[in-house]
């Protein structure tokens, strides 16, 4: 099985983000927990709207994945969170790192409100939980770029790639991004968070 998985380069003043940092520290190669050999596909995503949807396209359309994950920051949760749904909108006060910022307009014009999630998303969650790394079903990936990425890959899915399966990890700081913060927000280790990662990949 080939996985496509991507995360995000650094955006609002911080220095890194550890969607990417998590994934690069993925093996290339391991085996799922059904004994299937995986070889990973790894990309780091620019955190735009309107550039994020034509690449991982381009991607999509170059690998010929089995399945494509994208990962995200989500600051101030609190664990490894498996997305459920992405939401046909774009709207968030923050611009991205293009300077875009939208209010209300559709990811996709005339496409359906929400798309669902094409993963084992609570086998995902019970894997990560019985390595002792907290993780839970979520239902709102926002409405920012991580949203509108998880959009066009399922969109891709359902027009392109029916036997493509997809969807999105979202991650909570990683310790020293909270170190530095105003105010205390919650945050996982580096190592955790990766391993996290990988033990939702494994319950594919």
């Amino acid at each position: 099985m080939k996985i496509l998985i991507t995360g995000f380069a650094p955006f609002g003043g911080e220095s890194v983000n550890p969607s990417w940092e998590a994934v690069g520290g993925l093996p290339d190669e391991f085996q799922t927990l059904k004994g299937e050999q995986v070889t990973l596909v790894k990309h780091e995503m620019p955190v735009s709207y309107d550039r994020c949807g034509q690449i991982i396209k381009e991607l999509i359309e170059r690998e010929r994945p089995d399945c494509t994950i994208c990962v995200g920051q989500a600051g101030g949760r609190m664990s490894i969170e498996v997305e459920q749904i992405a939401i046909n909108i774009k709207d968030a006060q923050s611009p991205d790192n293009d300077g875009k910022t939208y209010r209300g307009e559709p990811v996709i014009a005339g496409g359906p409100d929400g798309r669902f999630a094409k993963l084992p998303v609570r086998d995902m969650v019970s894997a990560c939980r019985a390595a002792q790394i907290p993780a839970r079903v979520s239902f709102s990936a926002g409405a920012y770029v991580c949203n509108c990425l998880m959009y066009h890959v399922l969109e891709l899915s359902e027009k392109r790639y029916p036997n493509m399966r997809g969807g999105f990890i979202h991650v909570p700081y990683e310790c020293g991004q909270a170190a530095v913060q105003e105010k205390a927000k919650p945050s996982l280790p580096l190592a955790m968070i990766t391993e996290g990662i990988l033990e939702c990949l494994k319950a594919l």
